[in-house]
């Protein structure tokens, strides 16, 4: 797991308050990044719980941040 558990239950389908949010909106991209550059061969996982009813505000969050990365390649 590269990052685990980053969006919030609840009906904003947003991320959950951490000290890595305070950050930016950038911190999990950055994970995968530096995962990518520290083993090119690794497979690369996000990790979060409630996300298995595809109408729920987290499971939607989590689908369009993976299409965004998708979309701009990041790993």
């Amino acid at each position: 797991d590269v990052v685990n558990e980053a969006y919030a239950d609840g009906s904003g389908g947003g991320r959950r308050d951490s000290n890595l949010q305070r950050t930016g909106n950038d911190w999990i991209e950055a994970a995968f990044r530096a995962a990518r550059a520290a083993d090119p061969n690794a497979k690369l996982c996000y990790n979060d719980y409630n996300t298995d009813n595809w109408s729920h505000a987290k499971t939607q969050g989590v689908y369009r941040m993976v299409q965004d990365f998708k979309s701009r390649g990041v790993p």
